[in-house]
């Protein structure tokens, strides 16, 4: 089946509906042959920040936000695409797939036949979709396949095919190829005729002929929009302007290349494959004004501005033209100079002030020393292996040395003015991996592990593992309706446990009860989300919404009814002799009755909304509190320590 070009942004979609299939042929497969071939993630997924989508209406999701781009670089072929929320568009091109999928998406199915499906989880790949912003990744897989003969027979003559997104040019009717067995996406091409885009499969037990005709058309008239409105517009590669925004102008569908100017604005260029399919294109013209980010040390100075104060540091928007720049910090020598920024500038400038430094000196005797620097309990860098540091700043400092498998050392020591410290650091060898056990008073508590190639999240305690790499540790321990615990430790032995049990620290309903009030007092439910009771918390954000959607609703049409009463009654004093008074009297008398009703539903709805605030703060007071759970869990934990078979109810 041919799918023709106002149909283009279609095809992924369709695409997707007919072979919807094929995550259960996969599974089949997968069934028979244990050893079939899988997909796989080379390397690590880029942003790509020359890349962008362009603001337009095409490139919006169902909500109408601007998509972001997930570029998916494959050698291989045929591939199918699904995600949670819809794929708003795909773009086949040579050597990849760009697809246009909303912010909020999280897993993007990848699909090809003989593979088993792929599911490609954005946040384990470091994937953070922004509007307008384009990811790049590449997936492969190995899959046995032949080569075949193909031939193409394609009307007009003279026209583009593409491959697998691969350009070729036909000289006259036919084109001949030889390509792997499988599915292969086909794209034809030809100036003012519509286009075709099709999927086929090339088998190896039969021939492979396609026919294609390509009908002529006839263009589009599209509106052409820009705000602020009057930039000129240039088509193409056309020598001249075609007049102004707002423009209608025939456009074929095709490769387009747009570009709008307006003085005191950026220039804005766009370039896309045209369908016919929308009718007007919009666009935004950005203000071309200069931005200066300032970044000091110490980062705490003061930044001033043609002497004015900035209260920010990045982008800060300025009229091209000299501007002088000053930072102070008690301590240090201030900075004063000129900066110079012209139109569309993103000027960054760096600046140090002088400070009264000494030297300092790291000997490791293991080359592969890790070492930890920190000044008055704030960490300064962290590097490996010895170093010299010229002219850092005088004060207390705490040095860290650590090595996977050698006993951590810690030294202090003070850098004076213009004086050399020389430390020398030689670690104690210890080898092995050891057991880990991590215990909890909540055996429902979330443990996350971190540590040297390692990281790990577990739904319940205790967490045993048996053969762990001797190195340091950060245990992160989550409990709904009390405060994070994190911890510490180092596996160095063959045997360790920890067990957490005081370190909970459980959220207060005092505090619950004020965040119900502030901010709660216009968002229910956040002092049971604070206490770890999300579902009630829910409930009664729905009811005081409610409660409070209906009394501002009231109180509109409350003020529109009584305007409408003075209007009225004004018309009714005005009157001239001879007016039909008894007419005049009922509208206005109508209107405030209007205006009354609507002024007690309002009332109404804020007594239903202080209703819900108020059974909400009291059935907050009769929560059972956190600090009664966190003893009874430890009655329990008592219990299950030793022995003891019972419950508490909590």
């Amino acid at each position: 089946m041919h799918k023709q070009r106002s149909k283009l942004l279609l095809v992924p979609i369709i695409l997707s509906l007919l072979f919807g299939a094929a995550p259960l042929n996969d599974i089949l497969a997968q069934d028979n042959n244990e050893e079939m071939s899988s997909l796989r993630i080379v390397g690590q997924a880029e942003r790509l920040p020359s890349e962008i989508i362009a603001d337009r209406d095409d490139n919006r999701d169902i909500n109408g936000n601007l998509t972001a781009g997930l570029r998916i670089v494959s050698d291989l072929t045929g591939l199918q695409f699904r995600s949670n929320n819809g794929i708003h568009k795909v773009q086949q091109l040579p050597g990849y797939n760009l697809l246009y999928l909303s912010t909020n998406e999280r897993v993007v199915s990848i699909y090809k036949d003989g593979y088993p499906p792929f599911q490609l989880v954005l946040n384990d790949e470091g994937i953070n979709l922004e509007a307008g912003e384009v990811w790049e990744i590449q997936v492969t897989g190995d899959q046995k396949s032949t080569m075949e003969p193909v031939r193409f027979n394609v009307d007009p003559e003279n026209s583009t095919i593409f491959i697998d997104g691969e350009e070729f040019e036909i000289d006259g009717t036919v084109y001949d190829a030889e390509l792997t067995t499988g599915d292969h996406f086909i794209q034809l091409r030809k100036d003012r005729h519509e286009f075709i885009d099709d999927s086929i499969s090339v088998f190896a037990d039969r021939p492979n002929f396609f026919t294609y005709n390509l009908e002529e058309i006839n263009p589009v008239a599209v509106l052409i929009n820009s705000s602020p409105s009057g930039a000129s517009i240039y088509l193409d590669d056309e020598p001249g302007a075609r007049g102004v925004t707002p423009l209608r102008v025939n456009i074929y569908p095709g490769n387009l290349k747009i570009r709008l100017t307006y003085p005191g604005y950026s220039n804005v260029e766009d370039e896309f494959e045209f369908t016919g399919e929308n009718p007007e294109l919009s666009y935004n013209l950005q203000r071309y004004i200069g931005y200066l980010t300032v970044n000091t040390t110490p980062e705490d100075a003061t930044l001033l501005i043609d002497d004015q104060p900035q209260s920010q540091r990045e982008n800060i928007e300025l009229v091209p033209g000299a501007h002088i720049l000053e930072v102070r910090s008690s301590g240090f020598d201030p900075v004063r100079r000129t900066v110079d920024i012209s139109q569309g500038d993103s000027l960054v400038e760096n600046v140090t002030l002088g400070q009264i430094t000494g030297n300092l000196f790291v000997i490791a005797q293991q080359e592969n020393t890790e070492f930890t620097l920190r000044k008055d309990g704030q960490l300064q860098e962290e590097w490996v292996g010895s170093k010299t540091f010229r002219n850092i700043p005088v004060g207390n400092y705490q040095l860290t040395a650590e090595l996977l498998n050698f006993d951590t050392q810690t030294r202090e020591f003070e850098i004076r003015r213009n004086d050399d410290e020389e430390i020398s650091i030689d670690l104690s060898q210890i080898q092995g991996r050891g057991s880990l056990t991590i215990n909890s008073v909540f055996p429902d508590a979330e443990v996350k592990l971190n540590g040297p190639g390692f990281t790990r999240t577990y739904d319940e305690t205790p967490v045993q593992l048996p053969s762990l790499a001797f190195g340091r540790y950060q245990i992160t321990i989550e409990k709904d309706g009390f405060d994070d615990v994190t911890s510490e430790v180092q596996v160095n032995s063959l045997s360790q446990e920890i067990t957490f049990v005081d370190e909970f620290q459980p959220r207060s309903k005092g505090k619950a009860v004020l965040r119900s009030v502030i901010p709660g007092a216009v968002f229910p439910g956040v002092g049971h989300g604070y206490l770890g009771k999300g579902g009630r918390g829910w409930l009664y954000f729905l009811a005081g919404g409610g409660a409070l959607a209906y009394s501002i609703k009231s109180y509109v049409d409350y003020n529109n009814s009584y305007n409408k009463y003075q209007t009225a009654l004004d018309l009714y004093n005005s009157a001239p002799a001879g007016a039909n008074f008894d007419q005049l009297k009922s509208d206005y008398r109508g209107h405030y009755a209007t205006a009354n009703d609507a002024l007690d539903q309002m009332k109404l709805g804020l007594t239903a909304y202080i209703a819900v605030k108020g059974v909400e703060i009291v059935d907050l007071l009769l929560q059972k509190s956190n600090k009664k759970k966190l003893e009874d869990a430890k009655v329990q934990f008592e219990a299950r320590n030793n022995g003891i078979s019972m419950r508490v109810n909590f």
